[in-house]
């Protein structure tokens, strides 16, 4: 009887877990696919003289004045080389799709650190965009040559 209710309760126990554990959003699985490769582009690892870099996350507010909006773009950094690497938000830039480049907003606190041999750094770089602006392209220019680039799609507003 006892190995009855022992059996029993492992059962409704791997029952419970089983049912935890699954997903319970059923509109992941219908995720629009155009979506699904805009984060795949955007979360793309670009390696640049040993160093990778990653977009980690974007992230959209409004302007205090209204007229524009505010795009936080947050960077993974892990430096491969064996020596120092000096880097700053001031290394990137944005290309609109009308063709102009929005440096970052040089009033903001961006990110602008060394990273250490075999280490990570995550900083953030902010851009103020024009309303409605739907995608762009995050441009690594350090010098005067375009050196990494990602497609973006604005994410929803904050």
């Amino acid at each position: 009887m006892i190995k009855k209710i022992a059996i029993f309760s492992l059962i409704i126990l791997t029952a419970i877990t089983l049912v935890a554990c699954g997903n319970s959003e059923k509109s992941t699985h219908n995720t629009n696919k155009s979506t699904e490769t805009a984060k795949n582009k955007v979360s793309a690892t670009k390696t640049v003289t040993n160093i990778d870099m990653k977009i980690g996350n974007l992230k959209l507010t409004e302007n205090g004045d209204g007229k524009k909006d505010i795009l936080q773009v947050e960077m993974n950094i892990q430096n491969n080389s064996n020596t120092p690497f000096a880097i700053g938000g001031g290394d990137f830039k944005l290309r609109t799709a009308k063709d102009k480049t929005i440096k970052v907003d040089p009033q903001a606190s961006n990110f602008g650190d060394e990273v250490v041999a075999g280490k990570v750094f995550t900083g953030k770089a902010y851009f103020n965009l024009p309303k409605g602006t739907e995608t762009a392209t995050l441009v690594y220019q350090p010098k005067d040559k375009s050196e990494a680039e990602w497609e973006i799609a604005m994410p929803e507003k904050e």
